[in-house]
């Protein structure tokens, strides 16, 4: 069992963004000898996980792992229940809806409808998102258990992603503050110059935080005045689904926004 937990932990690191591991660089970032890296990963290939460049012998995820994890989103009562909600929200405002949720100590991106307006970012589903500058980890800080989220936020790397990032402590627990007074977050060209997004909080049962639905937009499309529409309009769809996943109620949102009538359809 000890040599199982050792090989899985060794796969995780396949997570991460970067497309391809070599033996070496993998023994190093995981501190295990390259001979043992080298029978596990020998394995995983095996198993048809992993595959082999035969030029750069380097490894990088199979189809067999992509299916697998495809079975995820395709079984998990949240993804089902955001799909249909998510499409209509990206035809109602033109931009790339977004569904991301806590897995450990990280939020993941799993889901997304790109909208007329989409933004090729580099960020794609299955993509870990750094809590201190995206709303989706934001959000989700802001509505977990509090003594949770001041031990991440007080051991997490704020890396400085571009010159409008937050990498002070101080402003992240007064942003997470106010999301949870607020009940959602706008980020502008923190992660990615030219993106901005909007995000909200989804709940289930005993108004537990599930996720986050956010839009993603060019920034020079969403002017500052106009983000509240787009909180009201993301607020409505949390809410539904929200209900949809066995919350009592949706705590925020409520107010129609003059600058137009929402699709009831929103609603049903």
């Amino acid at each position: 069992m000890k040599s199982l937990r050792t090989a899985l932990r060794l796969f995780a690191e396949f997570a991460d963004q970067q497309p391809h591991f070599g033996v070496s660089e993998l023994a190093q970032r995981t501190g295990m000898s390259k001979s043992h890296v080298s029978r596990a990963l020998s394995a995983f290939v095996d198993a048809r996980l992993l595959v082999q460049d035969p030029k750069t012998r380097t490894f990088s995820v199979g189809l067999r792992a992509f299916t697998i994890g495809a079975r995820f989103v395709n079984y998990d009562p949240l993804s089902s229940a955001a799909m249909p909600i998510m499409r209509e929200l990206a035809q109602r405002t033109g931009h790339s809806t977004r569904l991301s949720v806590m897995e450990g100590d990280e939020a993941i991106y799993i889901l997304g409808v790109e909208g007329p307006h989409f933004v090729d970012t580099g960020w794609r589903a299955g993509t870990p998102l750094p809590l201190h500058s995206t709303t989706g980890g934001r959000v989700l800080l802001a509505f977990t258990d509090p003594k949770r989220a001041e031990a991440l936020i007080a051991r997490m790397r704020l890396d400085r992603l571009t010159e409008n990032t937050v990498t002070s402590r101080a402003t992240l627990k007064r942003l997470v503050g106010q999301i949870r007074e607020r009940g959602f977050d706008v980020q502008r060209g923190e992660t990615t110059k030219g993106l901005g997004t909007i995000g909200v909080p989804v709940f289930g049962p005993d108004q537990q935080v599930l996720g986050v639905l956010s839009i993603a937009f060019p920034v020079h499309m969403v002017p500052a005045e106009a983000e509240r529409e787009y909180v009201e309009l993301l607020h409505d769809a949390a809410k539904v689904l929200s209900l949809r996943m066995g919350s009592a109620v949706y705590p925020f949102g409520g107010s129609r926004s003059t600058a137009g009538k929402r699709k009831e359809s929103l609603l049903t």
